[in-house]
């Protein structure tokens, strides 16, 4: 044997930490998985305050012309989808808040603990999204009726006396709803798949193969 296979050979043998922990690369594998998601977390949250910054300038903006009732309503909706967001925001934080102390990445146990934890935050995630869909299509509404919001309004909370004078209205309603729905579900889920999805799959992958080892 020469010096080459001999030196080969000696980096092949396990360390006195490979023997003392078995799954440490799959530990490590994790630790960097969560730094990507934190990162990601961040990313998103920034992009979050400044669409909250712009949606609350919205009003101010003369090309609008949101004022009155309308306004009133706007800033309704606007207050109940801060608040919802940060319900799953405080969720992440506490996440990405855990996942920095060394000892929750240094078992099977602690891993399967913060796996779970991340899986829960992602449906939490997707459960707010989805029950803000009402308040984001009515912010929609206001924001393209501009001053003519207050009628529409008016029009649908009226439906029967409008849907026999005007039913073009309420089609055009109907179908714009059901655009947005769909458009607002293929966003949620494109950004739970690219922000979070894989990187939970990643998790529970390195868990079945420490597992199975």
């Amino acid at each position: 044997m020469n010096f080459d296979e001999l030196k080969k050979s000696w980096q092949e043998q396990p360390t006195d930490e490979d023997l003392q922990n078995p799954n440490l690369k799959h530990y490590k594998e994790v630790g960097n998985i969560m730094a990507k998601l934190r990162r990601n977390i961040k990313r998103e949250f920034v992009s979050w305050v400044v669409c909250m910054f712009f949606l609350i300038a919205v009003p101010m903006l003369p090309v609008y012309k949101i004022s009155g009732y309308a306004a009133f309503a706007y800033y309704f909706f606007i207050v109940q989808i801060s608040l919802s967001s940060l319900l799953y925001y405080r969720r992440f934080y506490y996440l990405i808040k855990s996942a920095k102390q060394i000892d929750l990445l240094a078992s099977r146990e602690h891993l399967l603990k913060l796996y779970y934890d991340l899986k829960y935050a992602v449906e939490t995630y997707r459960i707010v999204a989805y029950v803000m869909i009402p308040q984001a299509l009515f912010l929609y509404l206001i924001m393209i009726g501009q001053n003519r919001a207050v009628a529409w309004f008016e029009k649908l909370y009226n439906f029967r006396q409008t849907l026999q004078l005007d039913p073009n209205f309420i089609l055009w309603m109907i179908l714009s709803a059901l655009i947005s729905i769909v458009i607002i579900v293929l966003i949620t889920e494109f950004m739970i798949r690219a922000y979070y999805g894989d990187y939970v799959k990643q998790i529970k992958e390195n868990l079945d193969q420490m597992e199975a080892e």
